[in-house]
């Protein structure tokens, strides 16, 4: 498992630490992945155990990664898969995109709303805003979920008088 804490949030919390298990993906388990950066980073002149994940290295430089260079790399990706593959262009993107695709990831494999939230560090279930009920697979079994009870009913709840 890997265990990433999150220093400094815009909803104010500090120190917040999210665990995530590894999985059997090659390219996508977030332990490999994790190692992968933690590896590269430390094999950067001068960095240490302390150094950000945002830290790499161009051309013998190091680097922080800022909120505006990810965007712009992101675009960039965007603009070489191109909208007919994405279904959006990429002045569409922006960096609250991967929490987006990421809780629609959890809502399609049936999350429980409460984990996503804790995972995706929400406060509310704001992130709901982000969900694409348009996206087919969104709705997948509904129907059937919807008639496998076949009849329910409204207890009375008035107060029973005695006469």
């Amino acid at each position: 498992m890997i265990c990433i804490t999150f220093q400094d949030q815009k909803n104010g919390d500090k120190a917040d630490t999210i665990t995530m298990h590894r999985t059997t993906d090659p390219i996508t388990c977030p332990v490999k992945q994790a190692a992968t950066i933690v590896t590269s980073i430390r094999n950067i002149p001068g960095c240490t155990s302390d150094s950000t994940i945002n830290t790499y290295q161009s051309k013998g430089r190091t680097y922080t990664l800022s909120s505006q260079t990810a965007l712009q790399r992101l675009r960039r990706k965007a603009t070489v898969l191109g909208p007919h593959t994405l279904g959006h262009t990429a002045d569409d993107i922006g960096l609250h995109s991967c929490r987006s695709a990421a809780a629609m990831a959890m809502v399609l494999a049936g999350t429980p709303v409460y984990m996503i939230m804790l995972i995706g560090r929400w406060k509310s279930n704001a992130f709901l805003r982000y969900i694409r009920k348009q996206v087919a697979e969104v709705s997948n079994d509904v129907s059937n979920n919807m008639i496998r009870i076949r009849s329910f009913f409204h207890p009375n709840t008035k107060p029973a008088t005695l006469e």
